[in-house]
């Protein structure tokens, strides 16, 4: 009888082990999974911010704007792009769109209508925005001849 007692004590004790064990990694697992859901909710908090903020004067200055030579279609207006139309040239994504589409729409978002990317990058200072912007418009410009 001493025998059947202690293996049905050794049993309970391991089921409490094995019970304590599962339950430390849930605990682990939903911890994880918790960080991981917040980091994606951080960056989506972050593109949204950027988004609502809108560029400043300089900022939009610093983007580059040029006069259509043929082709291409905005993405804002979804109307063909003429030759001697201004056009402004998305330095991340070489999206083009008319100036007067999507100046206000840069007023009010940081964002590219298109890609829904910040437009100017967290990363970039105005001087290399500028830098980029005139490799983006002679790119662009040798495109659409």
């Amino acid at each position: 009888m001493a025998v059947g007692v202690t293996v049905s004590v050794l049993l309970l004790v391991a089921g409490v082990v094995a019970m304590l064990v599962l339950h430390i990694l849930i605990v682990v697992w939903a911890l994880r999974r918790g960080a991981t859901l917040r980091a994606a909710a951080s960056q989506q908090d972050d593109v949204e911010r950027a988004a609502a903020e809108g560029l400043s004067a300089e900022d939009l200055g610093a983007l580059p704007c040029h006069e259509r030579k043929a082709g291409g279609e905005c993405a804002v207006c979804l109307e063909a792009m003429r030759a001697g139309e201004r056009c402004r040239v998305l330095p991340r994504c070489d999206h083009g769109f008319h100036a007067q589409c999507v100046d206000p729409w840069l007023r009010r978002s940081r964002v590219c209508p298109v890609y829904r990317a910040d437009v100017l990058g967290r990363a970039k200072a105005a001087g290399a925005v500028a830098g980029a912007s005139s490799e983006v418009v002679a790119g662009t410009q040798r495109g659409a001849e």
